[in-house]
């Protein structure tokens, strides 16, 4: 049959009898050594489990401050510690925590006797057993809990920041310590930059202040400063009385001595009906004098105290010669004008003398302290 096929030409395919060739299978070898050989690097590398504590309670980078604190900190989870561990734990929260807890009344309440005699807060019964499971879900608890994860976010529950809060108590204590304030510290890091073809401007006053009306007759200055190492607090109101049209130095007028406020007749619009015993400063520019002639009228600080804090927080106070440097004196205008707090009426105030006469200063309202309107002035 096979030679007639091929004898009639047959185009039929044939099959093939061969048997195909087998691939060769693959030996995953290496690939198990090398898996096996990294994670012997990885334990070997690996830290102890204080490190680890210790990194995951203080550090800024801690898996802590990337998740809900509440599937770490809640009833469940504290039911898998242990016994001595959960006994460790109670004793760390509040009384308020647990189911025994009953708040105490004061002596004189009638029920003290017997408040006494049955379970108060001194008297918890601090167990796992009595433990409130609601606490771990209170809003006291959850709002402690976050700030604690904030703090460790921003690196106060490391080493660093537990020494320099040791630095600053010790340095608090000695009284080595200082704090720069927000203007001193913007002074010390922008220095003026100063053009040799550009002259300087005038030093500013307060002559300069009423000229472009920053302040105005009629107002209310209101000074005040805390003298910290005489437990004392100075405060005196004094009114713009008039300014002078040419040279636009101010006169104040003020009570005596200790009196911190105006007379009444002085605080209404349009009345200047002044008494015997009110006193006038005239032709005030400096704000520094300003300051002096208040504390002479109030007379319980000394002249050797006026600015003996202003020395102790200035590095170099005095000059070689024993002067005033230039930074005390800086200090010391700085402190005046920040000492002073300007009131003023709004335009519908000035005429409603029924409200001036009932309200704290004539109705004014306050504007702003002489320093902010000393960079208004300086703006312009």
């Amino acid at each position: 049959m096979a030679d007639n096929s091929e004898a009639c030409g047959s185009t039929r395919p044939r099959r093939s009898a061969r048997t195909p060739a087998k691939a060769a299978a693959r030996q995953p070898v290496e690939i198990v050594d090398t898996v096996s050989q990294g994670k012997r690097k990885a334990r070997t590398s690996a830290k102890s489990p204080a490190e680890e504590l210790e990194h995951l309670l203080t550090h800024a980078k801690s898996h802590l401050t990337k998740i809900d604190i509440s599937n770490v900190l809640n009833y469940n989870y504290f039911l898998e510690l242990s016994q001595e561990s959960q006994l460790r734990l109670c004793s760390m929260l509040p009384p308020t925590a647990f189911l025994t807890y009953r708040p105490s009344v004061c002596s004189s309440h009638p029920d003290f006797p017997s408040q006494q005699q049955s379970v108060d807060g001194m008297d918890v019964d601090q167990t796992p057993a009595t433990l409130d499971p609601m606490v771990f879900t209170s809003p006291f608890f959850l709002s402690a809990a976050h700030t604690w994860q904030d703090h460790l976010f921003s690196s106060w529950l490391g080493q660093k920041a537990s020494d320099d809060l040791e630095a600053f108590k010790q340095g608090a204590k000695d009284g080595t310590l200082h704090a720069p304030w927000k203007d001193e510290a913007w002074d010390r890091d922008h220095q003026p930059i100063h053009s040799p073809k550009k002259k300087q401007s005038p030093t500013l006053d307060l002559t300069a202040l009423a000229k472009q009306g920053l302040i105005q007759e009629g107002d209310v200055i209101v000074y005040k400063r805390i003298f910290t190492a005489q437990n004392l607090t100075v405060e005196k109101d004094l009114l713009v009385d008039a300014i002078n049209p040419g040279s636009h130095t101010i006169t104040f007028l003020l009570s005596p001595g200790t009196k911190a406020s105006l007379h009444p007749s002085l605080l209404v619009s349009g009345s200047h009906d002044v008494d015997g015993a009110t006193l006038s400063m005239d032709d005030i520019a400096d704000p520094v004098a300003l300051e002096r002639g208040v504390l002479d009228v109030d007379g319980r600080v000394s002249n050797s105290r006026k600015y003996e804090q202003d020395v102790a927080a200035c590095p170099h106070a005095l000059t070689p010669q024993g002067a005033p440097s230039d930074e005390l004196k800086n200090s010391i205008a700085v402190r005046a004008w920040k000492a002073f707090t300007l009131w003023r009426w709004r335009e519908e105030m000035r005429d409603q003398l029924d409200a001036q006469l009932l309200q704290e200063r004539g109705a004014r309202e306050r504007v702003a302290t002489l320093f902010y309107l000393r960079g208004c002035a300086s703006g312009t």
